[in-house]
This record gives C-alpha cells, sequence and structure tokens, in this order.
C-alpha cells in the first residue's frame, strides 16, 4: 500500500494525521509526480523521499495498524 493510498483510508475512517502529517498534502503530492513528472525538482524530491517520508512512515505506522485492524474487525 502506498502512501496515498493509506492517507486515503484513514481519513475516510476520519483518523486524523499526526503532527506534521496532512492526509490531502500525501495525495496531492502523489498526484503530482504521477501527472506532472515533467515539472518535479528533483532535488527536493529526494529530500521529501530521504527525509519526511521516513518521518511520516514512523508517525503512521501505529495508525496504519488501527485502521487495519478496524478494516479486518469491520469485515
Amino acid at each position: 500500500m502506498d502512501v496515498e493510498e493509506a492517507a486515503n483510508r484513514l481519513s475516510r475512517l476520519g483518523v486524523l494525521a499526526p503532527e506534521g502529517a496532512e492526509w490531502a498534502v500525501a495525495v496531492a503530492n502523489r498526484n503530482f509526480l504521477i501527472h506532472q513528472y515533467d515539472e518535479i525538482n528533483r532535488e527536493l524530491t529526494w529530500l521529501t523521499l530521504a527525509v519526511d517520508l521516513p518521518e511520516w512512515r514512523a508517525s503512521l505506522q501505529r495508525l496504519v495498524e488501527g485502521a487495519e485492524a478496524k478494516l479486518q474487525s469491520e469485515a
């Protein structure tokens, strides 16, 4: 599951984003990367992937696990 899909699922479940993360920004960034790839700033993208994404993953891991458990219990 990619970050955008996780953000969409957590948002639909009403889970608030942790400090430093915004669901809408994750979705917008993914859409920009796949639709406007000719305008990508490679340095900024690398910084995002190398610095921001690992921090997001750490802060989101508990939320993703909780959401997955909730989805499984509802199935």
